[in-house]
């Protein structure tokens, strides 16, 4: 089926909001570029670069727990066993109460090494932790 066109309508292209939106976009920089102040107008001081201080690595505030990939579980730098973790643990809590606890498993060790001592931790309402996986 075909649409017949009136020859005698001219197709040209609309200038009014063409001009409309070049205007808008114009008053919008101009706005922008008058209201943006620099960091010194702001009153804000920076440290140097040198200066800056140094954080503290979550490694200084943390209790380690680590696991190898053989299932070795160490608390700080003392290795212990199964049945020491809950103790070595509960020392290292009362030494330092203020510390979280922190995984350092080995990414080649096995989830059976670690589910026992996050069960053991959680039945007694030690709930805070985090992970790190050493990729070496």
């Amino acid at each position: 089926m075909k649409v017949r066109l009136d020859r005698s309508e001219s197709t040209e292209v609309q200038m009014g909001p063409l001009i409309d939106c070049v205007f808008l976009l114009l008053i919008f920089f101009i706005v922008i570029a008058v209201t943006k102040k620099s960091i010194k107008e702001l009153g804000i001081e920076l440290p140097p670069p040198g200066q800056a201080v140094a954080e503290v690595k979550p490694r200084d505030r943390d209790m380690v727990i680590r696991v190898t990939r053989d299932g070795i579980v160490y608390v700080g730098d003392s290795q212990v066993a199964q049945q020491g973790f809950l103790d070595a643990v509960r020392r290292q809590q009362q030494q330092f109460p203020e510390h979280r606890i922190r995984f350092e498993i080995d990414h080649r060790a096995q989830f059976m090494h670690l589910y026992p001592l996050m069960d053991t931790l959680k039945h007694y309402g030690l709930n805070d932790w985090s992970f790190r996986v050493e990729m070496e």
